[in-house]
C-alpha cells in the first residue's frame, strides 16, 4: 500500500542511512503512527489519488500532495514509520527461517527481553511500536484460518511465509495487544456455520485472557 513512498526510502543506500537515523531520532506516539495509516487507507480508497501519488517524483511532492488531502506528514515521520514496521517485519521473517531464535523469541516472558533479543539481532522497535503493528494486523479484515499448539483454530492475518498468529498470542499474554472482535464484519455466507465460535465474526479471548493485566496504550 506504499506505492512511491518505497522508493524514497526503501532503496537499499536510503534504507540503511535512514536506519541510523530513526534508530537515533526521538520516537514519535501513536497519534503520529495513527495519521500515516489513516493517509493510507484513504489511498487504498480513492483510485484518482493512488495515481497521482505513483507519479510523484521526490518525496517533497509526495508529502505536498497528502498535505492537499489534509494530512501534515513530515520526512522524519514517513521515515520512521516505514523503517519501524520493516525492520519488526523482518525480524519475524528471520524468525521464520531460524526455529532457534523463533523459539527464543516465543519464550520470552515480557515485550522488554524481546525488544532486547530483536535488538541484538540488528532490529531496532519499541514495545509500543511492536503492540501498535500487532493490534493493526489482528484487526485486519484479511483473515485465514490456523492452527494453534493445542490444535484450536483462530483467524488471524497471514502475510506471505510469516504465521502472524504466533507474535499475537505472545503480545496477547503480555498484555499488549487486546482481545476484540474483528472490527469489519463478515457477509451473510457465513450463517450455515453459525455454531463455529472461531469465526471471523465471532469475540475470541486468549486463553491467558483473565490472568493478564493489559497494558493501556493511548
Amino acid at each position: 500500500m506504499y506505492y512511491q513512498i518505497w522508493n524514497f526510502f526503501l532503496k537499499e543506500d536510503k534504507y540503511l542511512s535512514w536506519k541510523e537515523k530513526v534508530k537515533l531520532h526521538k520516537r514519535f506516539d501513536k497519534l503520529t503512527w495513527q495519521k500515516i495509516i489513516d493517509f493510507l487507507s484513504l489511498v487504498e480508497q480513492s483510485f484518482s489519488l493512488k495515481n497521482q501519488l505513483g507519479e510523484t517524483e521526490n518525496l517533497e511532492q509526495f508529502i505536498k500532495l497528502a498535505t492537499e488531502h489534509g494530512f501534515s506528514l513530515t520526512e522524519e515521520e514517513l521515515a520512521w514509520f516505514l523503517i519501524t514496521r520493516n525492520q519488526i517485519w523482518d525480524l519475524f521473517d528471520l524468525a521464520q527461517k531460524k526455529p532457534l531464535l523463533k523459539e527464543q523469541l516465543l519464550t520470552v516472558k515480557n515485550p522488554q527481553q524481546f525488544i532486547k533479543i530483536a535488538a541484538l539481532n540488528g532490529y531496532y522497535f519499541s514495545v509500543d511500536e511492536l503492540a501498535w503493528l500487532l493490534t493493526e494486523i489482528k484487526a485486519s479484515p484479511e483473515l485465514v484460518s490456523i492452527n494453534n499448539s493445542v490444535g484450536e483454530i483462530l483467524t488471524v492475518s497471514n502475510y506471505g511465509r510469516i504465521e502472524t498468529g504466533y507474535w499475537i498470542w505472545l503480545a496477547e499474554d503480555w498484555g499488549i495487544v487486546p482481545a476484540f472482535c474483528h472490527r469489519h464484519q463478515p457477509g451473510t455466507f457465513l450463517s450455515q456455520y453459525m455454531h463455529n465460535p472461531f469465526l471471523p465474526d465471532r469475540c475470541f479471548l486468549p486463553k491467558s485472557y483473565f490472568n493478564q493485566r493489559l497494558v493501556s496504550r493511548v
